[in-house]
């Protein structure tokens, strides 16, 4: 036999030999009180009850003995339900009345315990105990009583320090009176330890799931900071480094176990306007703010980098997080693709002056876009030619000729543009303008009159200046022409083709010195025309019959040219 055993033993001798000795007392047996009071004191002292006070204490022990509560319940439980010799015993927490641990003799009934009783008992937070539920009025009404056959019931609130939190239920469906007197102080007490325990485990698992919710929220963190494209640098409320991610690392030729830990100052070395930034980031109330900057790698090479500061709030104060993106080679790219657009604006400026504008457009935007062919538009033809120009090359140097003539075609050129003209062509002393194609509008003919009165009067004004009197004639005529790209694959113009164009031309040589001959449909198209209209009949170079027009004689006024 065991010390511990022997000791056990020896302990219920000396309490039996006391109680044998005090009903020996002569006074004792004379006082029916007295000796009620010693009959109770036997039956609660008796050895059985002591034997299950230890072996529940012991039970309590085990329950705070861990954090792991499903494990010390369950092990808890069966000690309980042997000790008090219940067929069944169940720990229910307060939460939708949850079973947590459960734990029956072989043979006991698996249903849930009675719902009635556990509610009574955590509502009212006092045990309850019956010792013939079947004869009980309170609770023989109960289905699950009823159903189960159940006797002997003992329901025990768990109180914590939180309030009651669930019970413990022991019942059998043998023994009526199971639980006695002195069964419900050790219950409650293993009760209470047993509560505190679930408390106290709770309060563990709560604080473990808190660690790994945080210890992946870290983990998350570190992930996204790690696949984040652009470089991440955060400062803590003390001013140091705390996070250098892999694109910064790579941004600056740096590896982040060389920056982690050191004060900002350090960042200072990478981008030298960091200090000033840092300032004027909490000068101007820690808003976010973006700003680029230059930089260097460890290895001297120049950056160009966007920089974005925002507050970083923690428990310890104000931090910063910054969002660092290398826009070197796009701050590049934009530079030669600005030095490209420039170029091509200066080859489309220069090659505007020997084509149509949209033509340069188009082979701008699409080279393959330009293909022989063309197709019938409505359009107003403008020849105008410079009347005397034969002598006038005949008298004068040739450079001086060539002077004139230019000066001649720069306003007359811009002249044609500012009436949304198409300059075709310079011929000899004259040009060819086109109104139209390729975008034909309604108003073609009205600004082509309008263009022709409008180089009438330049020439006139133009000539004090060139100390040249300058005269010109102009012929219009509107009609379907065919407008395309004519010519061959390895050389084209862009012009048009029709009776339209011939008429114009034969009613420019048919115009005199400062007058303008107009065909019928121009006339027609045109609408109110300011000048007063000459109707006359004019022969044509190449046509049998005399043309119908009408000739404009444009009133020059005195206005500086």
């Amino acid at each position: 036999m065991r010390s511990s055993e022997r000791g056990i033993e020896e302990e219920e001798r000396v309490v039996t030999d006391a109680l044998a000795l005090l009903r020996r007392l002569p006074g004792l047996a004379a006082d029916p009180a007295a000796l009620a009071a010693l009959e109770e004191i036997t039956r609660r002292l008796e050895p059985p009850a002591f034997e299950k006070s230890k072996r529940l204490a012991r039970a309590a022990q085990l329950v705070n003995s861990s954090l792991d509560l499903e494990k010390v319940l369950h092990e808890a439980l069966e000690v309980a339900v042997e000790v008090m010799h219940a067929e069944r015993g169940f720990v229910i927490l307060r939460e939708g009345l949850q079973v947590a641990a459960t734990h029956a003799i072989e043979g006991g009934p698996a249903e849930a315990p009675s719902r009635s009783i556990v509610e009574r008992a955590i509502e009212s937070g006092e045990p309850i105990f019956t010792t013939d539920a079947q004869s009980d009025p309170q609770w023989k009404v109960s289905e699950s009583i009823s159903t189960l056959h159940l006797r002997s019931i003992a329901c025990v609130p768990l109180r914590a320090l939180s309030g009651v939190i669930g019970a413990v239920y022991l019942d059998s469906r043998v023994i009526p009176g199971l639980f006695t007197v002195g069964d419900r102080d050790v219950l409650v007490a293993f009760a209470n330890h047993a509560a505190m325990a679930i408390e106290n485990a709770r309060l563990f698992e709560e604080e473990r799931e808190r660690r790994k919710r945080i210890s992946a929220m870290q983990a998350f963190q570190t992930r996204i900071l790690e696949a984040i494209a652009n470089g991440v640098i955060t400062l803590s409320a003390q001013r140091l480094i705390t996070t250098f991610n892999r694109a910064a690392e790579f941004t600056f030729g740096l590896p982040a176990q060389k920056m982690v830990g050191k004060p900002a100052s350090a960042i200072a070395e990478l981008i030298p306007e960091f200090p000033e930034l840092f300032e004027t980031f909490f000068t101007s109330g820690a808003v976010q703010l973006r700003a680029e900057v230059e930089a260097y790698r460890t290895d001297g090479t120049l950056l160009t980098l966007e920089m974005r500061l925002s507050p970083l709030e923690s428990v310890d104060g104000l931090g910063v997080a910054m969002v660092v993106t290398d826009v070197t080679k796009q701050r590049s790219l934009e530079e030669a693709v600005a030095a490209d657009r420039r170029k091509a604006d200066r080859i489309a400026e220069t090659f505007s002056r020997y084509l149509a504008p949209h033509v340069v457009k188009s082979l701008m935007h699409d080279p393959d876009s330009i293909r022989l062919g063309g197709e019938r538009k409505r359009a107003t033809m403008l020849f105008a030619d410079v009347r005397g120009f034969t002598s006038l090359a005949a008298t004068m140097p040739a450079e001086r000729v060539v002077e004139i003539l230019n000066s001649y075609f720069e306003e007359a050129v811009r002249i044609v543009f500012e009436h949304d003209g198409l300059l075709d062509k310079f011929y000899g002393d004259g040009l060819m303008a086109v109104f139209g194609p390729p975008l034909v509008r309604n108003d073609d003919a009205a600004r082509a009159v309008q263009a022709a009165i409008r180089l009438h009067e330049t020439v006139v004004l133009l000539g004090p200046r060139l100390d040249y009197p300058l005269q010109i004639s102009v012929g219009l005529a509107t009609g379907d022409v065919v407008a395309g790209h004519f010519g061959s694959t390895k050389r084209m113009d862009y012009t048009v083709i029709g009776d339209a164009v011939n008429l114009a031309n034969g009613l420019q040589a048919a115009a005199p010195p400062g007058a303008i001959y107009c065909d019928e449909e121009t006339i027609a198209s045109a609408g109110h025309i300011s000048r007063p209209l000459h109707r006359l009949a004019a022969r044509i170079k190449g046509r049998n019959e005399l043309v119908t027009a009408y000739a404009i004689f444009p009133e020059v006024s005195k206005r500086p040219a």
